[in-house]
């Protein structure tokens, strides 16, 4: 067969010259009306368009192909490329006349001119009826033909019943899906006259598509040597393009994923986009040149353009994941949001999840178009998802209760919680689990669907915080002078600047065992608890002035044998508690049960908050006014 198509080439060349010299020109085929589709509104129309415009093709491809061996350089000429256009056309009518439906989309463009090209070369070889013997369209509507075979063959002409070419009549999928053993069949068969003879040989063992380039001439007649339908060179080719296309994605993941480790977000997760990029355009590179350069062809092309189709949509796959957690990170460079903030866990959450959602839609869609059916993936799904869905089941848990503390956010990063009988900070809500730093130290971990169902109590957005003691009095302690201390603690709250007078309260609240109990109730004003111990502790300072000033003092459970004389209360402050009180009794002005409006205002933010003589105080004029609390002392002593 090769020593055929050289001789077919010198014979090809000869014509050329003997032209040349003698000042004759040939008249190739034009194409009168480029834009028009081949007849096939009957079978006679489909058959004689596919030979006709297969036979023009093939006497266009050979004439431009020969002019442009012997023009210098490794280009075609305008002339040539015109002729080349013109033939191309006439392929394309050709390839209609074949029903493709069934071929995979990403197949399909390379398997028309194969398929094509076989069919001529087993129509060439067999025996065809006369075209007035074939149903025209007449015999399509007299006789409502749906089918026609070509006699003693299965080589079926069918009428198209859904989709675009709707009522066209093509060579039927059935028929395309056996060109090859078709053609294995009738190969020994001789060529009839008139035949393109070589057509389909020239297409499988040169490089390019239809018109191959003029660099093949130069290289070995053995590496020109076919083995299982393809030459030894395009063997060669594949040996060495293929696995560089996987070598390379494979080193560009893996030494991007290396460097990129101490590279900080949002880069990182732009040049984490290379890695993906880099592979599709190495596997779209490669299925290039191993389909339109080197002309791979038959079912070991197939193979590598499924293999190569199947990398790339998986590689798509995982870049539109990627792209999804690229925006997430730029989104949260914003100086508004913090990294570790429940809203960045939730900008990271949503656009995963559809960077997922649209990734595995990509890949769906791929796999369908080189061929393999989803439906027994999707199927096999179903019946495995049950099964993972049971042992992935905590995990599923952990992320819906993730999902729930993003959207209802109980507590955000950085806040102080109370969660159970422990307290601490939250650090990071992820998917999977929530981190805290406890009190002492600790980095605890809680997964999710456990600390969802925890009693928080979030302390960090409090607008104030309970002051809530019970200050127990000495049974000594006089009624005048509990009168004095309830007074006097009132009068404390409502002078205190952060002390707040909505729902305060101050009353004897029990008679205990060893005490007399007089409970504070108040709020401060702050909700942050560095602030509100400072606050408390100085108000329980001021609370042991009070009884001290009182004359009473704070009782203690014990069972202490006096032995010595009990030295009793002191009886000057006892005498001068008691005087106080009856001069209010005298006046009128007792404050009980409550304070009256007048003494609420005039004792309201009397006291100094922080005291006296620390940092935060302003300095006191040498000659300022005592404070109304010295006033008392004096006047008692």
């Amino acid at each position: 067969m090769r020593l055929r198509w050289r001789s077919l080439k010198i014979v090809f060349l000869g014509l050329l010259i003997l032209i040349l010299l003698s000042n004759f020109t040939i008249a190739f085929p034009v194409v009168e009306h480029p834009l028009a589709p081949p007849d096939t509104s009957s079978p006679q129309a489909t058959l004689r368009s596919f030979i006709e415009n297969t036979n023009k093709a093939h006497q266009l491809l050979m004439a431009s192909y020969t002019q442009h061996l012997q023009e210098p350089g490794f280009f075609p000429s305008d002339s040539v490329r015109q002729q080349e256009k013109q033939m191309l056309i006439f392929a394309k009518r050709a390839k209609e006349c074949l029903d493709l439906s069934k071929v995979p989309v990403a197949l399909r463009a390379d398997a028309a001119s194969q398929r094509a090209l076989l069919l001529k070369e087993i129509l060439d070889r067999i025996q065809l009826p006369p075209y007035a013997e074939i149903p025209d369209a007449e015999a399509v509507a007299a006789q409502e033909l749906s089918t026609w075979r070509i006699p003693n063959t299965e080589i079926d002409i069918t009428k198209v019943e859904e989709g675009l070419r709707t009522g066209e009549f093509l060579f039927s999928p059935e028929t395309v899906a056996n060109l090859e053993r078709f053609y294995q069949l009738v190969k020994e068969i001789p060529y009839k006259p008139g035949s393109t003879e070589g057509f389909y040989e020239f297409y499988m063992t040169t490089p390019g598509q239809l018109f191959p380039s003029k660099w093949l001439d130069g290289i070995p007649s053995w590496l020109e040597t076919a083995y299982w339908g393809q030459t030894l060179w395009q063997w060669i080719s594949l040996g060495i393009l293929l696995p560089m296309a996987f070598w390379i994605a494979y080193i560009s993941f893996t030494l991007n994923f290396q460097r990129l480790s101490v590279i900080p977000p949002p880069r990182r997760t732009w040049e984490m986009l290379l890695s993906p990029l880099m592979a599709i355009a190495t596997f779209s590179m490669v299925g290039y040149l191993l389909g339109n350069v080197v002309n791979l062809t038959g079912s070991v092309f197939l193979i590598i353009v499924i293999s190569l189709e199947i990398s790339f949509w998986i590689v798509l796959g995982v870049g539109i994941f990627l792209l999804g957690n690229v925006l997430a990170e730029t989104i949260i460079a914003s100086p508004k949001i913090h990294p570790q903030s429940l809203d960045a866990s939730l900008i990271r959450t949503v656009f995963r999840l559809l960077g997922l959602i649209a990734g595995i839609i990509t890949l769906i869609l791929g796999i369908d178009r080189v061929g393999i059916s989803i439906v027994p993936i999707i199927a096999s799904v179903g019946i495995g998802g049950l099964a993972f869905a049971l042992a992935a089941r905590p995990t599923l848990e952990n992320l819906i209760a993730g999902l729930i503390l993003l959207t209802d956010r109980p507590v955000k990063v950085g806040e102080y919680c109370r969660f159970g009988d422990e307290e601490g900070t939250i650090v990071e809500i992820g998917l999977r689990s929530t981190r805290i730093l406890s009190i002492n130290g600790d980095l605890i971990s809680i997964p999710n669907s456990q600390f969802s169902e925890l009693k928080l109590a979030n302390k960090s957005r409090r607008d104030r915080i309970l002051l809530r003691q019970t200050i127990g009095l000495r049974y000594e302690t006089t009624s005048d002078q509990l009168r004095f201390v309830l007074a006097k603690f009132r009068e404390m709250i409502l002078a205190h600047p952060k002390l707040l007078e909505q729902g305060a309260r101050v009353r004897l609240i029990k008679y205990n065992d060893y005490s007399r109990d007089v409970e504070i109730f108040v709020y401060v004003d702050t909700g942050k608890l560095a602030e509100f111990l400072a606050i408390q502790e100085d108000v329980l300072l001021r609370v042991n002035d009070i009884v001290e000033l009182s004359g009473t003092g704070f009782a203690f459970p014990s069972q202490t044998n006096y032995i010595s004389q009990d030295s009793g209360l002191e009886p000057e402050r006892s005498r001068a508690a008691e005087a106080e009180v009856k001069l209010w009794r005298s006046k009128g002005i007792l404050p009980f049960p409550d304070l009256s409006t007048e003494q609420r205002d005039q004792f309201r933010d009397t006291l100094d908050f922080p005291p006296e003589g620390s940092p935060n105080c302003p300095p006191v004029s040498s000659q300022g006014n005592n404070s109304k609390e010295d006033e008392v002392i004096s006047d008692k002593n």
